[in-house]
């Protein structure tokens, strides 16, 4: 009799599946390489057998070929089920004797295969049957069969619910990954059922072609990216890791703000058993904590707690937690240690006063009472110069407080508006030349060039065109430029003839602080920094011989989103000038004070 023609399909698979499993075998230090190599090479030997018994003439050999390809069968479920949970890493929660426990079935129904003859719980009976020219082999199972079978599609059953448990937990790139592995032992599975169940003709033995197929798209799947290195179960291992690892106190709620789990640092700070707490309302846990956040689903707030060192201060975050499928399954509450910070802040906000109020009423007293006292002692030389120094260096303290006042209202100023760059350079140019005799500002900027900024912007350049102007070398000039006009930023440069600056006020501002060796002499060049910065630009200083120049990086308004011409107070040319009295319009007023130049910079404390 003729070979069936499926046969030599089924063998080509054969091949082609051996192919595979060598090539993920050579991955076999991999995690979840071996079991899915034994899962591929089970699968080859039984097409390899499936497709021999077809191509056996006689009886004999394809009894001999069905019995090995039924003894093959019991390697498929395990290797299947061991694949998944060293994909999810459930692995690690078993213990390797339940996992022995997986080898008494297969070697029981083994012994059971090879032994049928003498009880036929495995085959009642096996014959030839003819189609056309082919002759295929018809079996009539017995219970050991039926059996097996259950017991294999449970192990299969067992891994898919594994892969749908972990869809749920996971993200959309890792879920499309375990759907793949679903859809492969699905399609896998079903051919092998259609053969079992006689849903498909007896001469087209399909289960060991569909168990190659299930294997060619678990490798492609698993090795897309090295996916078995890069497991889901893993990330969400390090995510774990991290909430218990990190100083951040976090405590998760459900929908009905009852504790679902609290980190090692949350549990300390709040005395509490991270296990016991479980289930229990946040408000008996934790009243403080929840009144802060009541009826909030997200958001921010600050939260005091009295703990053994004292009155702690804490920022706390909440955040929704959502179900894979939808809906709201609860809420993440973070809450961070602020008290340091906060104390900062208060102190800034005590010396700033200090600074710019009380001390600038004792200074003024110092001035009234040098003034008195130059109308009231006979003036020579001498003195006439010492009050002199005396006034001048209460005029620059006071100026000096005058600008960290600009410098703390510039900070807490909106940066996200247009800034007609250009029109508002130009304008502030005029103002400088106004203030300093025989100084030329030359501004040659694109014409209608708007930049990310808004009013502080403003006060950048005007400190840096008055510093360049008090600077200016024999011929007093000030450039502004723009040289590279293309790209998402613009650069600024704004240049003078002078002297330039000192290399210890340069390396603070790179550095972005200073030290008890290494600092600054004012704030004019830290307003500059911290105002750009705040727009989202830089500040360098270029070398360009002789003079300074300061290059100001900033972005263009047609690339930022959400910031038009329209949307900055001063894009149309009409911020605070008017009506700030250190602006250009106003140059030589109050808020004009001799801390502005650079003198203040460069000056030894």
């Amino acid at each position: 009799m003729a070979t069936p023609a499926f046969a030599p399909f089924v063998l080509l698979a054969a091949i082609v599946g051996s192919g595979v499993a060598t090539f993920v075998w050579a991955f076999r230090d991999t995690p979840g390489a071996k079991p899915l190599s034994a899962f591929v090479a089970g699968a080859s030997l039984f097409a390899l057998a499936q497709g021999m018994a077809l191509a056996s003439p006689g009886l004999a050999g394809k009894l001999q070929w069905s019995s090995v390809a039924a003894t093959v069968s019991v390697v498929l479920p395990a290797a299947w089920l061991l694949t998944v949970l060293a994909y999810t890493e459930s692995d690690r929660s078993l213990e390797r004797r339940a996992l022995a426990l997986l080898l008494v079935e297969p070697l029981v129904f083994a012994s059971l295969v090879w032994t049928n003859d003498a009880h036929n719980l495995v085959w009642a009976d096996r014959w030839i049957e003819t189609a056309g020219a082919s002759a295929y082999l018809t079996r009539e199972f017995g219970p050991g069969m039926w059996a097996h079978v259950g017991y294999s599609y449970l192990l299969i059953a067992v891994g898919g619910l594994e892969l749908v448990r972990l869809n749920f937990r996971t993200t959309d790139f890792f879920r499309s990954q375990g759907t793949a592995l679903l859809a492969a032992m699905f399609v896998a599975a079903s051919l092998w059922a259609g053969s079992l169940f006689g849903l498909v003709p007896r001469q087209y033995d399909l289960g060991g072609v569909g168990f190659v197929f299930g294997g060619l798209v678990m490798t492609a799947t698993l090795f897309r990216g090295r996916l078995l290195s890069i497991t889901p179960a893993t990330r969400q291992l390090g995510r774990e890791a991290v909430v218990d690892e990190m100083d951040d106190r976090i405590v998760i709620l459900d929908d009905e703000d009852r504790v679902v789990d609290v980190n090692p640092a949350a549990a300390q700070l709040l005395d509490v058993d991270p296990q016991g707490v479980v289930g229990t309302p946040i408000g008996t846990v934790a009243p403080r904590l929840a009144s802060a956040i009541d009826g909030d689903s997200t958001g921010q707030t600050d939260l005091e707690l009295d703990g053994p060192d004292g009155r702690q201060y804490y920022d706390v975050r909440v955040s929704p937690l959502y179900r894979s499928y939808g809906g709201v399954a609860g809420r993440v509450v973070s809450f961070r240690d602020v008290t340091d910070r906060r104390q900062h802040e208060q102190r800034l906000d005590v010396l700033n006063r200090v600074l710019r109020h009380n001390l600038r009423n004792e200074l003024n007293v110092v001035a009234g009472n040098a003034e008195l006292l130059r109308q009231d002692v006979e003036e020579t030389e001498d003195v006439r110069r010492r009050l002199d120094r005396i006034e001048e260096t209460v005029d620059g303290i006071v100026a000096r407080s005058e600008k960290i006042g600009h410098v703390s209202r510039m900070v807490d100023e909106e940066c996200d508006q247009a800034f007609a760059a250009a029109e508002r350079v130009d304008s502030l140019a005029d103002g400088v030349e106004s203030a300093h005799d025989g100084v030329t500002v030359t501004v040659d900027l694109p014409e209608g060039l708007t930049v990310v900024g808004g009013p502080c912007l403003e006060r950048a350049f005007e400190e840096l065109l008055e510093n360049a102007a008090e600077h200016a070398g024999d011929d007093p000039g000030v450039k502004v430029r723009a040289p590279d006009r293309r790209g998402e930023f613009v650069e600024i440069r704004v240049a003078d003839d002078g002297p330039g600056i000192e290399d210890q006020e340069r390396t603070v501002i790179e550095a972005g602080r200073e030290s008890a060796l290494e600092h600054g002499s004012g704030v004019g060049l830290w307003l500059v920094n911290w105002v750009v910065r705040e727009c989202g630009g830089s500040v360098e200083f270029v070398d360009e011989g002789s003079g300074c120049t300061v290059a100001l990086r900033l972005q263009r308004v047609d690339a930022a989103d959400g910031v038009g011409p329209g949307s900055g107070g001063d894009s149309n040319g009409e911020s605070d000038a008017n009506s700030d009295p250190g602006s250009a319009a106003d140059p030589t007023g109050e808020g004009s004070t001799d801390g502005r130049d650079r003198t203040e910079l460069e000056a030894d404390d």
